[in-house]
């Protein structure tokens, strides 16, 4: 568990950095306080969904990483391939949780680090998007 436990960290760390780093750029591309209109909003929003799509992607290299070195499985069959890998973590991340797939041992562990992160990440998200939005109103 413990094991399980320190990739969990490992891998919120580098999708917060990942996130704050992509959302630092979306704000250059379309700044929350400029009324930003057509291809600039369109550009910030875009890195943000690819910030999220990205740190997904980690996770999912996690939770391939982990089973392969015996931390646990999945509860589907047959094997679990690379889409099926990035498709639980995109659920898990965006916390949709849908539980057609779910995680057996001391996965369950990065699982949850996983929401975690992920509602983090989109509550940081959320606080751009509405900044920018509220902006376009004006």
């Amino acid at each position: 568990m413990i094991l399980a436990l320190l990739i969990g960290i490992a891998l919120f760390v580098l999708g917060l950095s990942v996130h704050l780093g992509m959302l630092g750029l979306a704000k250059r591309v379309s700044p929350p306080g400029c009324a930003p209109r057509g291809p600039r909003l369109i550009g910030g929003s875009l890195l943000v969904l690819l910030s999220h799509l990205a740190v997904a992607a980690l996770f999912a290299v996690g939770f391939a990483l982990a089973a392969s070195i015996g931390l646990g499985g999945f509860d589907k069959e047959p094997a679990m391939s690379w889409m099926d890998y990035y498709y639980f973590s995109l659920i898990t991340v965006t916390t949709v949780g849908l539980g057609d797939v779910y995680p057996t041992q001391h996965l369950r562990v990065i699982t949850g680090i996983a929401s975690l992160t992920g509602f983090l990440l989109i509550s940081c998200t959320a606080q751009y998007v509405y900044q920018t939005m509220s902006k376009q109103e004006e």
